[in-house]
């Protein structure tokens, strides 16, 4: 059964929604999901040292060039990025400038920091949107020392993109609650908020 809300409460019922579901509920797939990435991520920078590694000792040692190593370290590189981008979204762990910050009142920022991480989901729409035709081209491609096509290292730039979104719609949500609670209850670093590492 539900509860309505008075008129007086209707705010601070959407809010309970807000934070209480749809907050929530994208949380349990962000979080997971970006530490995956994350993981992932270190795990291709490994591989590429190692293979960086490898091919210099080929080199040296057996003065025999690994072709194919440096093209797939480069792309372990490019994937390493793009899975880690949306961790470091979450975690507020990209480069913040915190000068000008630090001038706004709390409610100018989380203003602020909404128009902001509306621009970055706004961004990755429009971007994910040109992806799936950048990909689709990867399919006329093949790699220059691997047997496969492009489109298959072209396929995490949508999939990171994807993940930015979710991301970035998380953390307007928790932007519009803080707002609606008068600035208490989110942690920023400079304008970007700081979703809690469940």
């Amino acid at each position: 059964m539900r509860i309505p809300c008075s008129t007086a409460a209707v705010t601070e019922c959407g809010m309970a929604f807000l934070s209480g579901r749809l907050i929530d509920r994208l949380a349990a797939v962000n979080g997971p999901l970006t530490r995956v990435g994350r993981d992932l991520a270190g795990m291709l920078l490994a591989a590429m040292v190692a293979l960086a590694v490898a091919q210099i000792l080929a080199r040296a040692i057996f003065d025999y060039s690994l072709d194919w190593a440096e093209e797939l370290a480069r792309m372990a590189l490019v994937w390493s990025v793009f899975l880690v981008a949306p961790y470091a979204y979450r975690r507020g762990l990209h480069v913040a400038i915190t000068t000008f910050s630090e001038a706004f009142s709390a409610m100018a920022l989380l203003v602020v920091s909404v128009v902001l991480n509306l621009l970055v989901v706004w961004i990755a729409g429009l971007l994910l949107v040109e992806s799936v035709d950048f990909v689709r081209r990867g399919m006329t491609i093949v790699a220059s020392t691997l047997p496969f096509r492009m489109a298959w290292v072209y396929s995490i730039v949508p999939a990171a993109l994807v993940a930015l979104i979710l991301v970035g719609i998380e953390l307007v949500l928790r932007l519009v609650v803080a707002l609606g609670r008068g600035a208490r209850g989110i942690e920023l670093s400079g304008v970007m908020p700081v979703a809690p590492d469940d």
